[in-house]
């Protein structure tokens, strides 16, 4: 009898072979019982503390509907302005897109596993990952662009891997419009199309950039930011400005030098990290991953490339699922060394979900966690108090110069939750010339004067003379308001039309 030697399984697509029509079967009941899990959890955070300065921002800007932003393209105002209309004043609904965003991205983790190979343990390992990122976790309640994009992101990178085990070119026109939303969310994703592209060139498969479906799917991405290019030029293309800005806050996220390390922290703790780090040497040196070590390139590139250009740590989180799922199917082919087979145990991932979940979660007094540094937290409380002072700062004009008396704000932050909670403290429309909030236009030049909300950058210039009033003092003591905000009344040298340029400020 004739026997025949077993044959290497390899991805069918990357030898040009057919499609394979049966993969592994996906563990559906654990893993969506993990992300329903962990929506609820966020949901439920959602109504905690208030709405984040990010978010009132979106507000404001979904007040002053346009299809661009100085600092973003429209997407999420858009979102806001629709929820908040929906729901006025709910921050559940506000947050349900960062919440669903949030399910949906421990469930794309657990696909990505199955995609290459990875069975029902694999699957799991890759969405708890997820599930217990410490950025994911610490922002999956809010309504953010680095909220949504690193989903739209890992989105995209499904269907890459899903067509290089089938090659089927439908997924490469779906991911036109997976490209187009995520450009309508932040400008980033170009990054990693780029990446991807250069591993494609790199590692193959080449006859992916030959596919027809693909320059469909480029090409309505592309023409989706017409609008918001146009906005961009009629406005002066402030959005290129913002790149320098970013790279000036690296007291918010670190330096390029911590880059990494920031970036490794977002991943995830132990398992996260090991996961990740295991995911990327499998894409790069794994035989059975081989199929996607395009992949594995395009990561590489696209984080020197977002060091390079001064991003952000958490700009490439997008990339975090695939590495924890390649990561995840790597392991299930091997028996870890003693030495390090705990780091990704089951207790271990209970250990590191709780560490985190006490650390990124909105638990416990708010105070609590300004008081030792949280920035996220500090970001969400105080604003109310600060509309009440200077609400009573605006009352305190004489009532003949009240009329004609506006708000200024030092910040976008400022502004956008004097916009939101002012009117209930009596306060009129509030202005900044501060980011994209001075693209919503100066105050009217019929206000011959405007209380002075923080330290507003060149007011010795365009003010002829600066009253100081009564400070607002934060009883949170929020860190984002340093505790103490300077309040003045300012008249202006001359009409508001004419000083706002000089006003408007990106930094």
């Amino acid at each position: 009898m004739t026997t025949t030697a077993p044959q290497p399984v390899v991805a069918p697509h990357a030898l040009d072979e057919a499609p394979d029509p049966a993969p592994v079967r996906v563990a559906w009941r654990p893993v969506l019982l993990l992300a329903g899990a962990l929506a609820l959890m966020h949901g439920v955070s959602s109504a905690w503390y208030g709405a984040f300065g990010d978010e009132l921002y979106f507000l404001a800007a979904g007040r002053h509907l346009a299809w661009g932003y100085a600092d973003q393209p429209p997407l999420v105002p858009w979102l806001a302005a629709a929820l908040d209309h929906l729901a006025p004043g709910n921050l559940v609904v506000l947050r349900l897109p960062a919440t669903l965003a949030s399910a949906g991205h421990v469930v794309l983790g657990a696909l990505l596993a199955r995609e290459m190979g990875g069975r029902r343990r694999a699957q799991l390992l890759a969405g708890a990952a997820v599930a217990i990122s410490p950025f994911f976790l610490a922002t999956g309640h809010l309504l953010a662009t680095s909220t949504l994009d690193p989903v739209l992101w890992t989105l995209l990178l499904w269907l890459v891997v899903r067509w290089v085990r089938t090659g089927n070119d439908l997924l490469l026109l779906a991911a036109g419009p997976v490209l187009a939303v995520a450009l309508f969310a932040k400008f980033l994703v170009p990054l990693l199309v780029t990446g991807l592209a250069v591993g494609v060139l790199v590692a193959g498969p080449r006859r992916l950039l030959g596919r027809p479906m693909l320059w469909v799917a480029l090409a309505l991405a592309a023409a989706s930011t017409v609008p918001t290019l146009l906005w961009q030029s009629a406005h002066g293309w402030p959005q290129l400005r913002m790149g320098a800005v970013v790279a000036g806050e690296g007291g918010l996220t670190g330096n390029r030098w911590c880059f990494l390390p920031f970036a490794a922290w977002d991943v995830g703790l132990v398992p996260g990290v090991v996961l990740a780090g295991l995911g990327l040497w499998a894409l790069l040196r794994s035989d059975a991953l081989r199929p996607w070590r395009a992949i594995g390139i395009g990561s590489v590139v696209t984080t020197a490339a977002m060091i390079a250009v001064g991003g952000r740590p958490y700009y490439v989180m997008g990339l975090a699922a695939v590495l924890l799922a390649a990561g995840a199917v790597a392991l299930q082919g091997r028996t870890p060394a003693r030495w390090w087979s705990w780091s990704v145990s089951v207790p271990a991932f209970i250990a590191s979900g709780l560490v985190v979940a006490v650390l990124s979660l909105p638990i416990g007094p708010a105070s609590y966690r300004v008081e030792r540094g949280d920035f996220l937290t500090a970001g969400q409380v105080g604003w109310q108090s600060l509309a009440a002072d200077t609400g009573a700062a605006y009352r305190s004009v004489p009532p003949a110069e009240r009329s004609r008396t506006t708000v200024l704000a030092f910040s976008y932050w400022f502004a956008s939750a004097l916009d939101r909670y002012g009117p209930a403290a009596g306060l009129p429309e509030v202005y900044s010339g501060h980011r994209g909030y001075g693209f919503f236009g100066p105050p009217p030049d019929t206000a011959t004067a405007a209380i002075l909300v923080g330290e507003v950058r060149g007011a010795a210039g365009f003010c002829r003379t600066i009253t100081p009033l009564p400070p607002h003092v934060d009883p949170t003591a929020n860190g984002v308001v340093n505790g103490v905000v300077p309040l003045a009344l300012c008249t202006p040298r001359a009409p508001w039309s004419e000083l706002w340029p000089s006003i408007m400020d990106m930094q």
